[in-house]
């Protein structure tokens, strides 16, 4: 078929309506099969896994063998990071709300201070999947370059930020468009941008080694 032109666009538009709509449907259906629960960390892991590959033109494999493979591998270990999110979420809001109740200055300042921690891990949580999904490494790892990205990279988290906040408003906009893009919407739009802050990263990660090594040679 002719990738060019009015319908060669047309038919890209509705490829990746598909597959956004399909692996919106894995998305739904896997976090159901782990009780909810324990289901949205893996499932969204393995989204992110199957949109890395997508735009790095990694069609070679079927979405549902990938998406499956990924949820199972990174079960455990998504779920860890899953569940510390929301203990932490939990208590920063349970917290938040006692010393709501005061107006005195120090608790005026705690609030504050909570509100900051809520903002770091809410970027921290955008960042961390992807992470996954682009790097291997440790749970521990993905925790603190989760911390790194968000803080030393301001003006692409506020990218990211932008953009998801953007789709948020479509969706609720258009909230037909929710059943089926959703999640893999946002997914798309955050992996999209993180992905490109990773590249960006390992680029100047690679220079910064090969500048290293050209040093110590003359040297």
């Amino acid at each position: 078929m002719n990738s060019s032109g009015f319908f060669g666009g047309f038919y890209r538009f509705g490829e990746a309506f598909f597959l956004m709509a399909y692996v919106n449907l894995l998305w739904i259906c896997f976090t159901v099969l782990g009780l909810g629960v324990f289901g949205w960390a893996p499932s969204t892991a393995a989204m992110c896994a199957v949109l890395r590959r997508w735009m790095r033109g990694e069609t070679d494999r079927p979405v549902f063998s990938m998406f499956w493979e990924t949820y199972r591998k990174e079960f455990v270990r998504s779920n860890i990071v899953g569940l510390v999110f929301v203990f932490v979420g939990y208590m920063l809001f349970v917290n938040f709300k006692f010393f709501q109740v005061e107006s005195q200055w120090i608790f005026i300042s705690v609030r504050y201070m909570m509100i900051a921690v809520m903002i770091v891990c809410s970027i921290m949580l955008i960042y961390i999947f992807p992470l996954m999904a682009h790097y291997e490494a440790t749970i521990y790892q993905h925790f603190k370059n989760s911390f790194m990205v968000s803080v030393f990279q301001p003006l692409r988290t506020i990218y990211t930020v932008a953009a998801a906040v953007t789709v948020y408003h479509i969706l609720f906009t258009i909230p037909g468009l929710i059943p089926f893009l959703g999640i893999s919407l946002l997914g798309f739009v955050i992996m999209w941008t993180t992905y490109r802050t990773f590249l960006r990263m390992d680029y100047k990660q690679e220079q910064l080694q090969k500048q290293m090594h050209e040093n110590a040679i003359s040297h």
